[in-house]
């Protein structure tokens, strides 16, 4: 059982009681996995910040017997089908109990009677866009299909593929599918395996005594299919030496890119299928994909765009894009401290950036209006920068830059007055609150904060939880428009719950002429690795490291910013 599976059912909890969220976000996060931890017995879990004895004593109840009986024991108390309702967008607990209350909606299709019958308008706080929220989720409650955040299925990939190659007999071995295009939810895991020696057979036997295994689904000599107790569906398949780049290739995705694939080996007199590419009976490529492509007169095409949306095109002509990699980065632009709704201190965020071989971070703890009595006025936020600046002076070869997360008011005004944003090195702009105006409201507030001359970065900029809150309505061509004329960056948010910039708007930005930053939303120390999360959108969205401006070193990115502008 892995971290996800652990954290999924506190987050039961938490939807139940409304409590426990904390635990949640805190073991997801953690960055071992905490079921070997309870294993081995070689670490207090109480010494993970956060748990407690209490919270301990439930974990290794979960990782022994798989189940939470907390969980259950309220589970049992309520209809099951209310925990399904959860997974529609914009129905928190406190919505669904309220439905429950008032309406005696207990399932999805209690919910659409309701729906027809015109009674969910009259519950305070459903109005007419929440209605049409719903009824474009009730087509995804249904029991088995929940898909996992990216993060989460890394996870379980991980663990996964580290036993099956403990067990030896594996010459390659790589996770497909839509986890390999690393798109933002998983619904299953596709793995391809080469066996040495062909003997497909151990791995088989292997794979189908992974402990995490709730079910075996069918169990051959060159493929298995289980469900893990989490509920996750893995596939394991091996083939041939020389049929393994066309195995990864084709188990890859996406079904238009293949289509599209097969259509010029069709134009080429050739058969593409998942055991090679042929020329009748004979196999002219199949050991790796990019002999399969080169023979199809195409540059190897990297997994995140295989999407069908002109890759193909851009690869005949040699015009594939150098995508941006991890390693380009040098510096996170979003992430916040113990001063406001974050788990570290300054100094905590700066040595574990440090550690990860950045230049410089951009503390953005969150402006007054987000959170209230803990948010930032002007007097706390120039103590704050006060104090960076004395970290700075003692510090060399890294640099923390004086900045606020600043929300933007329902109003269209900035929440902090212009004399203090000046003083700022970096300002990124958000919208947390007043997300149910109106379209043309909303693009007024996200357009008059692009064009304002001490913001530089729009953050999160469409407002997304992902499988919780689809994006606010507003018009992304008119933000683009004024970032391109005032210099002013979109992010791309790479905590996987916000993986916001969505990447067909990034790839919309970038035509535009948009740059952007990438950043992780960190709220604790081990939250700083997310920003894998934002450069697979990023790749995604074909972006090259010259349009991320935090690929450049510090002076470099200073000048690139709107304030450095006279």
């Amino acid at each position: 059982m892995q971290n996800p599976d652990i954290a999924r059912l506190f987050d039961e909890v938490a939807d139940l009681l409304e409590i426990h969220r904390n635990a949640a976000r805190t073991i997801r996060d953690f960055p071992e996995p905490i079921a070997d931890l309870v294993r081995a017995g070689t670490k207090d879990l109480t010494d993970i910040p956060g748990i407690g004895d209490d919270l301990a004593e439930k974990i290794t109840d979960i990782v022994t017997t798989g189940e939470l009986p907390l969980r259950k024991q309220l589970a049992s108390k309520l209809p099951a089908g209310l925990l399904d309702l959860l997974r529609i967008p914009g129905l928190g607990p406190k919505r669904v109990k309220l439905l429950y209350k008032k309406l005696k909606v207990k399932s999805a299709a209690d919910l659409a009677k309701a729906l027809e019958a015109g009674r969910i308008q009259k519950l305070k706080g459903f109005g007419p866009k929440m209605e049409e929220k719903i009824r474009a989720g009730l087509g995804q409650v249904h029991v088995g299909e929940r898909r996992l955040l990216l993060n989460e299925a890394e996870t379980q990939a991980t663990a996964v593929l580290a036993y099956l190659r403990a067990g030896g007999g594996i010459r390659q071995i790589e996770v497909a599918g839509s986890y390999r295009r690393r798109r933002e939810t998983i619904g299953d895991l596709d793995i391809v395996v080469t066996p040495e020696e062909q003997d497909s057979a151990n791995a088989m036997d292997r794979f189908v005594k992974y402990g995490d295994v709730a079910e075996v689904i069918s169990k051959g000599e060159t493929r298995a299919t289980v469900k893990l107790r989490g509920g996750l569906q893995v596939d394991l398949r091996a083939v041939e030496p020389d049929a393994y780049g066309a195995a990864l290739l084709y188990f890859t995705g996406s079904k238009a890119h293949n289509i599209e694939l097969r259509k010029i080996a069709q134009e080429k007199s050739y058969k593409l299928n998942e055991y090679g590419l042929f020329k009748g009976t004979r196999r002219a490529a199949g050991k790796t994909e990019e002999e399969i492509y080169g023979k199809l007169g195409l540059d190897w095409i990297a997994p995140e765009l295989r999407e069908a949306r002109g890759e193909i095109t851009l690869a005949r002509e040699h015009r594939l894009p150098k995508l941006v990699e991890l390693d380009d980065i040098r510096g996170d632009l979003q992430m916040h401290t113990s001063a406001t709704d974050g788990k570290g201190t300054i100094e905590d965020m700066a040595h574990a950036a440090r550690a990860l071989g950045y230049q410089y971070i951009a503390i953005t703890d969150h402006s007054k209006r987000v959170t209230m009595a803990l948010g930032l006025d002007a007097k706390r936020l120039r103590a704050q920068w006060k104090a960076i600046d004395a970290w700075n002076a003692t510090s060399r070869g890294f640099t923390i830059l004086k900045s606020i997360e600043l929300d933007i008011l329902e109003s269209g005004k900035l929440d902090l007055p212009d004399d203090v944003l000046a003083e700022a090195d970096y300002v990124v702009a958000t919208i947390h609150y007043g997300i149910d105006q109106s379209e043309q409201e909303l693009t007024r507030r996200l357009v008059g904060a692009a064009e304002h001359p001490w913001v530089d970065t729009i953050g999160h900029p469409t407002g997304r939880l992902v499988g919780k809150r689809e994006p606010y309505h507003f018009d992304f061509e008119a933000l683009c428009r004024a970032c391109a004329a005032t210099g002013c960056l979109l992010e791309l948010n790479g905590h996987p719950e916000r993986m916001d910039l969505p990447d067909t708007l990034a790839a919309a930005g970038k035509q535009h002429g948009v740059r952007f930053v990438l950043s992780t939303d960190s709220h604790q120390p081990g939250n700083l690795p997310f920003m894998k999360y934002a450069v697979y959108l990023a790749r995604r969205a074909g972006l090259e490291a010259g349009d991320i401006l935090n690929t450049r070193p510090l002076a470099e990115f200073r000048k690139g910013l709107k304030r450095a502008k006279p």
